[in-house]
């Protein structure tokens, strides 16, 4: 999930993340045919019947032409198995588009909802939008596997995590790798929970965020994506599409990666600071 420039509480930032959770599961939408239940109301793109988009944004639909092959497959690597059904990608023109098929009426750019995969016009602008794109896909590629009640209790920071790394640094692009090391390397970091709820903080910190912290209104969200996906890339080669697995034929987070690597996520998390302390020190010496 994707948050324009005007989020600036994290109290609202949980809420919405809240409300989308309820949201994003795609257990009851996989494209029949390739046809989505809002194609109708799409025109679809000459060729290629995956990409759908509103009057007026036939160059931007060309645009995710472009680069969906390449990110189906790049996503599809990473989670270690093809989609079960092709990707459908809506476009939408305006807010108001984007709220009717996927019922969020707020800053957030893009979506996997149980219509399929929603983008706002602002997305395919941006320089970005690949990984964007990328990032979404990789959303809806455990949607096709897990049920939205199910993906509820996996924690954001995994969730988030995956689909960062997947993507290359999709969500994640206004903070640097280096950042967010500094900031874990000063103790600053996200905790790393073993499970989620509806009700939970979908963002714990281990430290009090202040204003310094915030010097764009969307620092702290890209900070969380980007120590997300660190942590990510250090589980993946050692179990990552294992637990995927796992996930996909029921097991609850905490039992499948507690079987895959054998601690909780904070020990593992305990392993990757060490780590990166001895990086650290290796390279002072």
């Amino acid at each position: 999930m994707l948050f324009s420039r005007n989020r600036s509480s994290r109290s609202i930032y949980g809420a919405l993340t809240i409300a989308f959770s309820a949201l994003v599961g795609c257990s009851d939408f996989f494209p029949v045919e390739k046809q989505s239940p809002a194609k109708d109301d799409f025109s679809t793109l000459a060729g290629d019947d995956r990409i759908l988009y509103k009057e007026g944004m036939e160059d931007q639909a060309l645009l995710i032409r472009n680069v969906l092959d390449e990110k189906v497959k790049d996503i599809e690597i990473v989670h270690g198995k093809p989609f079960i059904n092709p990707p459908v990608v809506h476009l939408c023109d305006t807010r108001e588009c984007f709220a009717k098929y996927t019922g969020i009426d707020s800053g957030i750019l893009a979506a996997v909802s149980s219509n399929g995969l929603f983008l706002k016009s602002y997305v395919i602008t941006h320089e970005d939008y690949s990984r964007w794109l990328a990032h979404e896909l990789s959303h809806l590629h455990l949607r096709q596997q897990i049920s939205t009640f199910r993906a509820s209790f996996i924690p954001q920071w995994y969730q988030e995590g995956l689909a960062t790394f997947a993507s290359n640094g999709g969500g994640a692009n206004k903070v640097s790798r280096k950042k967010a090391l500094e900031y874990i390397h000063n103790g600053k970091h996200i905790v790393v929970v073993d499970e989620s709820s509806l009700f939970s903080d979908p963002w714990p910190l281990n430290y009090v965020v202040a204003n310094d912290d915030w010097p764009k209104p969307w620092y702290q969200q890209h900070m969380n994506y980007r120590q997300a996906s660190l942590f990510y890339e250090f589980l993946h080669p050692n179990g990552g599409i294992e637990l995927i697995r796992a996930l996909e034929i029921g097991e609850t987070f905490n039992d499948a990666f507690k079987s895959v690597y054998g601690k909780s996520p904070e020990e593992m998390f305990a392993i990757y600071k060490s780590s990166l302390a001895k990086n650290k020190a290796h390279e002072n010496i």
